[in-house]
């Protein structure tokens, strides 16, 4: 009887692992997509700050130094958005562990710039949907 007893507690289990198994690959898919659109804004956005930066220095004819050192800006953008698109996120972050260690204390500098970058792109101009 109590052998009975332990049978039903394994099928219970082994049911509620398969369900848990289930909602897990789900929640994974889920997150995976929601990354990929969120990267696929900041590529957008990346594109548009590039292309902003150009039509600014256009509009109020700048001078020579300030078209390069604009355009040179907004290159450096254009790059980081090709990186974005073409690189998975695996990619991206073996890329960065192989920065990191090479390069330690600059690649801190470089994450915290990339992050007040990030957070301005995707603020936009401040109002709310």
């Amino acid at each position: 009887m109590a052998d009975n007893g332990h049978k039903s507690v394994e099928k219970n289990v082994e049911v509620l692992k398969d369900e848990v198994s289930k909602e897990l690959r789900e929640l994974g898919r889920e997150a995976r997509h929601k990354a990929d659109s969120a990267k696929k804004d900041v590529v957008h956005k990346l594109y548009e700050a590039a292309e902003g930066i150009r039509r600014e220095v256009r509009e109020n004819k700048a001078g020579g130094d300030a078209t390069e050192t604009a355009d040179k800006f907004a290159h450096g953008l254009e790059k980081a958005a090709h990186y974005l698109n073409r690189h998975s996120f695996d990619d991206m972050g073996e890329d960065v562990e192989r920065a990191v260690k090479r390069n330690p204390l600059p690649m801190l500098g470089i994450v915290l710039l990339f992050g007040i970058v990030l957070g301005l792109l995707l603020r936009g101009n401040g109002k709310q949907s």
